[in-house]
């Protein structure tokens, strides 16, 4: 089991690479094939982001596409976001927490459907 698992897992870290939404799919096949409750393969997919994010900052520093500045200030943004989700995730029930990641996918979904659609027919 655990090679097909680590095989799945490579699978979507390269579909994750692509550009295609591998967080999301991490955290569908975590929940609907391995039974894991949904806060818990919401935090592994945090880890895979951050993993993620790891891994190409070699070549972002190599070919100077990264701001310190930028970071500082993502950075800055992103903390009271990390304190308000460390608190819903106390107080939400594990379906709440799933409806809730459910929907927002289907909204990052249709907000890149729109991108797309309104760049390949109103441009």
């Amino acid at each position: 089991m655990f090679i097909i698992g680590f095989v799945i897992a490579s699978l979507i870290a390269a579909l994750s690479g692509m550009g295609v939404g591998g967080g999301g799919l991490l955290v569908i096949w975590l929940v609907l094939t391995e039974q894991m409750p949904a806060p818990t393969a919401q935090g592994i997919n945090l880890l895979f982001f951050v993993l993620s994010a790891l891994s190409a900052l070699p070549m972002h520093l190599r070919l100077r596409t990264f701001s310190y500045r930028r970071l500082l200030y993502l950075i800055a943004a992103a903390l009271p976001g990390v304190f308000v989700g460390c608190l819903l995730a106390e107080r939400l029930s594990e379906e709440h927490a799933r409806s809730l990641f459910g929907y927002f996918l289907l909204l990052s979904g249709g907000m890149q459907l729109y991108r797309l659609a309104k760049r390949q027919f109103f441009s």
